[in-house]
């Protein structure tokens, strides 16, 4: 297909020049009817912010524009059937987990995945088993799990009908091991079900990874918006051409989690990001990661940071990503601090780093960066951090000390963290980024797992669990 065309976009253009007055939602009329105090930085946007008119076609049942472009989608990524999503990642996560999972499925889980991916597991109703991801020794991070720990888990719950993995994990690490434990799967006869909100754009070849589509998941979810120039909240799903079996239940859920009212300035700038990612050429692709070499090389000259470069333990790394260790005696968060203070927004600090996303163009002005940081970061140590151990992740294979019915039924307490170990969780603990949880509603605590907390908490992490945490206390099921 020519990917060149941008359907979506043309068919709201087009009726940008033909409409004379709004008769019809959204109340802003074209951006006529908005207060003067964001007119002029919204008015653009708004001319094109229209609803599901004739010409303009219905993202639950496309037959115009919106169809030629999620086709041009699923054309560019070589799948079965593709997907404009106008509710993030997230709705793409539940929808693959509820259109392939009943309640009452034994279900594969990389420890190490978003919130969203537990969320759905508990909507869904399903009996998970969670599975360790690796951990790699220089930054101390979870990777990816190991095929042997995915037949471990098969031998002791034959019965397990999907495996629900996370590739990349948030700082653009690519488990080496991912094609072959997807292949595992498959032969096993499980679902395979990947959250690669981080790798819409490896499809770009060497160095970049290789995306999950191309070892048969069965369906892939993308945020389009976080590597991708799409608008926030605009994201991709996947089935792919194997399981093109999913593809109704897939646009059951679809169609009832997702807003009626989808938004279409979000879907044009999906059908746009498409066309650009198609559009680049070789020799710009290769001025990026030239000038991407370039800034990394300049930033490891900063005595108060370490930048990771290499290739590390089963995984490979994305380019489009830098990865900062701090020093011995400062936290990622400090370091986040510092960078905010002189106009350097990071993507994400933990306790050790700092994560900073490139764009994929050549555009970008990143040559005073090193200088700015070096600035920012002038007076600090530069003495290098041992690591210490304290991200290891739980028992390799864990399920729920409780299933989600169970717990519907039971009350719960607070009590202190240093006081919990042995009571059952009735909150996740997730700090927030990356979103990852270190505890899980029903799992029951352990001295590691009170350990993980008392370490996020005391350098400086900013949960998504209420007040309790911050406070020095944990909710427990009263039991």
């Amino acid at each position: 297909m020519d990917q060149n065309r941008t359907p979506l976009l043309d068919a709201l253009l087009g009726y940008q020049k033909k409409q004379r007055v709004s008769f019809h939602v959204p109340g802003h009329k074209d951006g006529i009817v908005f207060p003067k105090k964001g007119k002029d930085t919204f008015q653009k946007l708004l001319s094109i912010d229209s609803t599901e008119l004739e010409g303009l076609d219905d993202l639950y049942q496309p037959q115009g524009p919106i169809l030629e472009a999620q086709n041009l989608l699923a054309d560019y990524y070589q799948t079965g059937k593709s997907y404009f999503l106008v509710n993030g990642s997230t709705v793409g996560n539940l929808t693959m987990i509820l259109s392939t999972c009943r309640a009452g499925d034994r279900v594969l889980v990389q420890r190490n995945s978003h919130k969203s991916i537990f969320n759905a597991v508990q909507l869904s109703q399903t009996n998970p088993v969670f599975l360790s991801p690796v951990i790699d020794e220089e930054t101390e991070l979870p990777v990816g799990i190991t095929k042997k720990v995915v037949l471990e888990a098969l031998d002791k719950y034959p019965d397990a009908k999907a495996l629900i993995l996370t590739y990349p994990n948030y700082y653009g690490m690519a488990a080496e091991d991912c094609q072959e434990v997807i292949e595992t799967a498959k032969d096993k006869g499980l679902r395979v079900l990947v959250d690669e909100a981080h790798g819409a754009h490896f499809k770009l070849g060497q160095p970049v990874p290789e995306s999950s589509l191309t070892f048969g998941a069965d369906i892939v979810v993308h945020s389009a918006h976080k590597t991708l120039p799409a608008m926030t909240m605009g994201s991709y799903l996947h089935i792919h051409r194997d399981a093109r079996d999913l593809t109704d239940s897939v646009e059951k859920y679809l169609s009832m989690l997702q807003s009626s009212s989808p938004s279409y300035p979000i879907m044009a700038s999906l059908d746009l990001a498409r066309h650009y990612m198609a559009s680049i050429p070789e020799r710009m692709l290769q001025r990026i990661l030239a000038h991407i070499k370039q800034l990394e090389s300049q930033l490891q000259e900063i005595p108060q940071i370490h930048v990771v470069t290499g290739e590390g333990y089963r995984y490979k790394r994305d380019p489009f990503k830098i990865l900062l260790q701090s020093s011995s005696d400062v936290s990622g968060y400090m370091l986040q601090k510092r960078f905010m203070s002189y106009g350097i927004y990071p993507e994400l600090a933990d306790p050790m780093h700092v994560l900073l996303i490139l764009g994929i163009s050549d555009q970008l002005a990143y040559s005073t960066v090193p200088h700015i940081i070096k600035q920012a970061l002038n007076d600090l140590p530069s003495r290098r951090r041992q690591p210490n151990g304290k991200k290891c992740m739980p028992e390799p294979m864990a399920s729920l000390a409780l299933n989600y019915d169970q717990m519907q039924h039971l009350t719960s307490i607070h009590r202190p963290i240093t006081e919990a170990e042995n009571g059952i969780s009735a909150e996740d603990i997730i700090p927030y980024p990356p979103g990852i949880p270190i505890v899980l509603k029903g799992e029951r605590l352990t001295d590691r797992s009170i350990e993980m907390i008392q370490y996020w908490r005391h350098a400086g992490a900013r949960f998504q669990s209420g007040k309790a945490v911050q406070e020095g206390k944990i909710s427990v099921f009263d039991l």
